[in-house]
């Protein structure tokens, strides 16, 4: 099964996850990053504000083509019990998701609000089959064990739209 892992990192976290998880699983790793000009202060003004509204921010790919795998992995720091809105504008250039295995996670400080369920939400609008995800707290990012579970979920075999009569 291929994966590709398709992540928002800020401070750090979220990015030593996904790299874990790329290790674990083999998963190509695709680091999305915005062309939107945050400064510390506008982050915490502007990005959080963009976040609690789901705005896309615009990011440094055209799109983000995921033809050629069988998992899409999503990975997001949470703003304000929200994805940030560099992953919303990276979910809104997924290109050729349809029918195709989705897994989301999230990492935060202290508490994750609604996050992983607005962007497995998400995941499902551009046509994946979410099969599972996970809030990973800060104290929980060298925490194989928790991050295991992750893993998990990635390597869950999936037979995507499979209906028994």
């Amino acid at each position: 099964m291929r994966t590709v892992i398709i992540y928002h990192s800020d401070s750090g976290h979220t990015g030593a996850v996904a790299e874990y998880l790329a290790r674990q699983t083999g998963a190509d790793l695709v680091r999305v990053r915005s062309t939107f000009p945050y400064t510390t202060l506008s982050r915490s003004v502007t990005g959080v504000r963009r976040a609690l509204s789901g705005t896309p921010d615009p990011i440094e790919q055209r799109e983000i083509d995921v033809a050629g795998y069988d998992c899409v992995v999503v990975g997001s720091p949470v703003w304000a019990g929200h994805p940030t809105p560099v992953i919303n504008g990276a979910v809104d250039r997924l290109r050729n998701c349809k029918g195709k295995a989705g897994v989301a996670f999230v990492t935060c400080c202290l508490v994750s609000g609604g996050a992983a369920g607005i962007l497995t939400q998400r995941l499902e609008n551009r046509g994946l089959q979410v099969k599972g995800s996970l809030v990973v707290h800060g104290s929980q990012v060298g925490d194989y064990t928790h991050l295991n579970r992750l893993v998990a979920i990635i390597n869950r075999p999936w037979y995507g739209d499979i209906r028994v009569y």
